[in-house]
């Protein structure tokens, strides 16, 4: 199936008497727009009107363009979860997997996004496939700490069956790594001071294991670049809890150290990290896993606050935000999943917006 036929699938609150412009050719003008570098509602219906005949080869259009004031009052009327439910459909017959898939769940602001107060704008939590590069769901939160249960209910919607879940500090919450272990997945997360019981504990056994000098390097990373050094070590133990913490954290298996120096501008600095697991300490993979979850910050919040100008966004119009977001995403996958015709996501958008043929290729293979 095609991403529009997709679409189909996406429900709306509009009421019949006021369906003039129907919403897949609303949603297929939004996406083909942000595709050739639309950032605001008027940019939008300036590309519906310049780009009309090719609009009309794919969908009928039957009362023309719709004006930006219609086209956001549309995009408010969509009923997110339906919307969820049609990249999800779409994004699955995109996967290919070689091994266990990765999915690292990580929190964004958009921070143009508010009325009056900065403080006030709007976040993001996404779900997405570290391997294939793709976005897999995502969620508003109203706070910081509101991502705890955004994470949970987006748990709950995933097909998380032999995956890998990457998490920052957090999401290490007992709570949280049970539902994953019930989803039959594994985990690897971040432990900070959020849990200092845990992370002294962790912290004290890698400690030991030091000072009688038995540690053993599983991964060695060594990067040069623009004057920065950085080398990386990996350290991976059994977990040896006291029975009071193995009762609280019954899914943890391993423990995991990171330990990073760094060189920059003659400077050096250590710092240590430390993770938890219910991956079996031997595996061999739990620093790669640990490595891939921050492409999140490179493969997708770069690229949308560079390529798509995300945080300059100044749509603030209630649902809309969440759905131009998710759009922006939507059109991110999709030139993921492209492999030819620009070396790039930035001139890839480039090439959509100035070649129709190269635009409905990414549209329609």
């Amino acid at each position: 199936m095609t991403l529009i036929e997709h679409l189909t699938v996406v429900e709306e609150t509009r009421s019949d008497i006021n369906r003039k412009h129907d919403l897949v050719d609303v949603i297929f003008l939004v996406i083909s727009a942000i595709m050739a570098g639309a950032e605001g509602w008027q940019d939008i219906e300036t590309y519906g009107d310049s780009k009309a005949e090719w609009l009309f080869k794919y969908r009928p259009f039957t009362h023309g363009i719709p004006r930006r004031h219609t086209i956001a009052r549309i995009l408010q009327g969509i009923v997110p979860e339906s919307l969820l439910d049609a990249l999800l459909n779409w994004v699955n017959e995109q996967r290919t997997h070689r091994g266990k898939p990765m999915i690292a769940f990580d929190g964004k602001v958009l921070r143009g996004a508010y009325r009056h107060d900065p403080k006030q704008a709007v976040q993001l939590v996404t779900a997405y496939d570290t391997e294939n590069g793709l976005v897999l769901s995502q969620k508003a939160t109203p706070t910081k700490k509101g991502e705890i249960a955004t994470v949970k209910e987006m748990l709950d919607m995933l097909n998380l069956k032999g995956a890998v879940v990457t998490l920052d500090a957090l999401h290490c919450q007992r709570e949280t790594l049970e539902k994953i272990r019930d989803k039959k997945a594994h985990i690897v997360v971040q432990v900070k001071n959020n849990q200092r019981k845990l992370r002294a504990t962790v912290q004290s056994q890698f400690q030991t294991v030091f000072d009688a000098k038995k540690e053993k390097t599983v991964v060695e990373l060594k990067e040069e670049s623009h004057g920065r050094k950085e080398e990386r070590y990996v350290f991976q133990l059994k977990a040896k809890l006291p029975e009071e913490l193995v009762e609280k954290w019954p899914t943890i298996r391993s423990i995991i150290a990171v330990e990073r120096h760094r060189v920059v501008n003659d400077k050096g600095t250590v710092d240590t990290s430390y993770y938890v697991s219910s991956l079996s300490p031997k595996h061999k993979l739990l620093g790669h896993y640990i490595r891939q979850h921050w492409r999140i910050e490179n493969s997708q919040h770069y690229i949308l606050d560079v390529v798509f100008n995300e945080d300059a966004s100044r749509i603030v119009m209630d649902d809309a935000v969440e759905h131009m977001a998710l759009f922006r995403r939507f059109v991110l996958n999709i030139l993921k999943q492209n492999e030819c015709g620009a070396p790039s996501q930035r001139n890839k958008l480039k090439k959509a917006g100035w070649n129709d043929d190269y635009r409905a290729q990414l549209f329609f293979g």
